[in-house]
């Protein structure tokens, strides 16, 4: 009787055109059954790995014995490396194999399993494909950690930049030079300025088209890959370090270790509430429940035709509940009743800049007692590298040393940037503020939402009731008093006009709001 044989291939991705293409095994396996009469009941390929057998006609096949055992004698491949390039899960399987009476045969490389000693050539059989796939995996491991210590960036390109090859046919990576680079730079512009939380930033920016979940938005703020770093992992007695890339940055540094201080902590950052803003309800959070002095919410309605309608409506369930759009337009009209003098102003922000300036002298010691612990370290990482030259120090010792002299470096470098940046940052800042303070209703009307409650808390630090169509405040801010009362000292008060501070409610009941706090 003809025995009867399950015919299988393998082959993965780099082994395509080594000799290994399905079409030429079948053939070759179909050639062998017929020169020895043996009969073909099945014929499976995997395009797959060979170091383990979770692979899909590989399971096919033990499902096909599981109901056809007595039907089937042998499964026959070419060698045994189409097999496994696992010896240990080979073991298993060629057992598993038997108990349904079938015997695994390579064509190529022959084996009589009653021979005890043909288990020797097993053994080498299975033994030299999994050593050449270490090997291979091997090689393509250091070469890789070899690419990554010169600066190379591998794999899939970070958000912001693209792959390509230089010009000796290398990969790299190059800044994408549109959209995606255009967003990574605002998102560590905008987190830098401390006014966003990390949450509130990311629904921002999703918005605009940055598809990140919230982990993956975190990781992109903390990579150095944007500052022109490359990541090279730990092994064995080498630590893990950031190296200088080849790549072009598209953070600059001072920038980068702006967010890592919000990130760590070790700059204020805005409140860590996230507060979800739609742009039809930004007093939301800022207006009180009349009847019971509870902030209201706010939510939209549909009308028959389909259009929403936005109201502000109280949280327990009171029947207060006003229109959105006429309360947002009364308010914007309120704002625009805010004007502040011109001298006194200027005379503020005159006196803020002097004050700041006094402060130099603050910033100068700062500045030197910084730049002798970055001397310092230099020192040390100089020393460290003599006695390691000089045998005195371990080498792996040395290299852990050096990464976090480094790191020290850095930090304290970026340190010293910032502390020599501040007069002019602070100055344009303070310009800034002067131009939005005198235009404040403008710059209202132009923010997005965030931004507007952002002025909106920075007038009202409590909240505030609107009331027959009008914005109605129980607390008037000290410092802006006494800047409404000085107006009408510098500037007077025209017969049938009413300064702002007297249209204050804590004046006269009907309409009014309060004024700005220090922080504007």
């Amino acid at each position: 009787m003809n025995q009867r044989a399950i015919l299988y291939t393998r082959v993965s991705t780099d082994e395509q055109n080594n000799g290994y293409s399905p079409a030429d095994q079948k053939e070759r396996l179909l050639k062998y059954c017929n020169q020895n009469n043996i009969e073909v009941v099945a014929f499976y390929h995997d395009d797959e790995s060979g170091k383990t057998f979770n692979r899909p006609q590989w399971l096919n096949i033990m499902n096909y014995l599981k109901k056809n055992s007595s039907s089937v004698d042998l499964l026959i491949f070419i060698k045994w490396d189409r097999f496994s390039r696992n010896i240990a899960e080979a073991y298993i399987t060629i057992k598993a194999l038997q108990k349904f009476g079938v015997e695994p045969q390579a064509i190529e490389q022959p084996l009589n399993f009653e021979i005890p000693e043909q288990k020797i050539m097993l053994a080498i059989y299975l033994a030299a494909p999994e050593v050449d796939n270490d090997r291979r995996a091997l090689n393509v491991f250091h070469g890789m950690r070899r690419a990554k210590k010169e600066g190379r960036w591998l794999g899939h390109f970070p958000k912001g930049y693209k792959n390509t090859r230089d010009e000796k046919d290398k990969p790299i990576i190059v800044p994408e030079g549109g959209f995606q680079e255009a967003i990574i730079k605002k998102a560590f512009a905008e987190f830098a300025t401390g006014l966003f939380n990390i949450e509130e930033l990311r629904r921002k920016l999703y918005k605009e088209g940055l598809k990140l979940t919230k982990n993956a938005f975190a990781a992109v703020l903390k990579n150095k890959t944007y500052i022109g770093r490359i990541f090279v992992h730990a092994y064995k007695d080498e630590p893990a370090q950031w190296v200088e890339g080849i790549h072009k940055p598209i953070i600059d540094e001072f920038t980068f270790y702006e967010v890592q201080d919000i990130l760590s902590g070790r700059k204020r950052n805005c409140p860590n509430k996230v507060q979800t803003v739609r742009d039809e309800l930004p007093l939301r959070g800022y207006l009180q429940c009349p009847r019971c002095g509870m902030a209201l919410t706010g939510s939209a309605s549909t009308g028959r035709s389909g259009e929403k309608f936005y109201y502000y409506h109280c949280r327990k369930g009171c029947k207060e509940r006003i229109k959105a759009f006429d309360t947002n337009q009364e308010f914007a009209k309120k704002l625009k009743m805010l004007k502040f003098h011109l001298v006194i102003i200027e005379l503020f922000m005159k006196t803020l800049k002097n004050k700041l300036k006094s402060n130099s002298g603050v910033n100068k010691i700062e500045i030197d007692k910084i730049g002798k612990e970055i001397e310092k370290n230099k020192t040390r990482l100089k020393n460290a590298q003599i006695l390691m030259l000089d045998g005195e120090l371990n080498p792996t010792e040395y290299r852990k040393m050096k990464v976090k002299l480094e790191e020290e470096l850095i930090i304290l470098t970026n340190e010293e940037n910032k502390l020599r940046s501040n007069t002019t940052s602070h100055e344009k800042l303070i310009d800034t503020c002067n131009k939005v303070v005198q235009n404040l209703d403008i710059a209202y009307d132009k923010a997005d939402s965030p931004t507007k409650q952002r002025i909106i808390g920075s007038i009202f630090p409590e909240k505030f009731q609107f009331v027959n169509n009008q914005v109605r405040t129980t607390k008037v801010n000290e410092l802006i008093d006494r800047i409404c009362c000085k107006i009408n000292e510098f500037a007077g008060n025209k017969k049938g006009q009413q300064s702002f501070y007297e249209l204050l409610p804590c004046r006269v009941g009907a309409t009014g709001f309060e004024p700005v706090t220090l922080a504007l």
